[in-house]
């Protein structure tokens, strides 16, 4: 007797779909006042942060789920996502939990720009007053 055809399992039903909760983008590093500038802009956005990860890559995190996460929390589209849904890996998957691989955490600009005047002070140094405030 022929056996039944294996049928695909979402490799996703026994995770809340973190990775369709935010959104994390690598960015440049913030080596110059106008990248600076930009992490500023990140992080002034609501339900935002930057980090630096031990790899010493920069990343902006946005806490925004996707618009086809159902009310289970579960794609509402699995069938027919689209392809960049599909070419993401559940094996390289963390759960949404990515705290390990982070070295520094921005969540506010006092933080971040007071980061860069101990860890840059030259670049802490070349940027404009109103900006060097906000460290204090």
């Amino acid at each position: 007797m022929p056996r039944a055809p294996k049928i695909k399992q979402n490799p996703c039903d026994s995770c809340p779909a973190a990775c369709c909760a935010y959104l994390n983008i690598v960015v440049d590093n913030p080596r110059t006042p106008g990248l600076v500038n930009d992490m500023l802009w990140y992080i002034y956005h609501q339900a935002s942060e930057v980090y630096l990860d031990v790899d010493g890559d920069w990343s902006v995190v946005f806490h925004q789920g996707c618009i086809h996460l159902d009310k289970n929390n579960r794609c509402g589209i699995y069938g027919r996502r689209p392809t960049v849904c599909r070419q993401f890996s559940a094996e390289g998957c963390h759960g949404g939990d990515f705290t390990e691989s982070v070295k520094e955490h921005f969540r506010t600009a006092r933080d971040f720009i007071g980061w860069i005047r101990n860890n840059r002070p030259a670049l802490f140094k070349r940027l404009k007053p109103d900006v060097r405030r906000l460290a204090k």
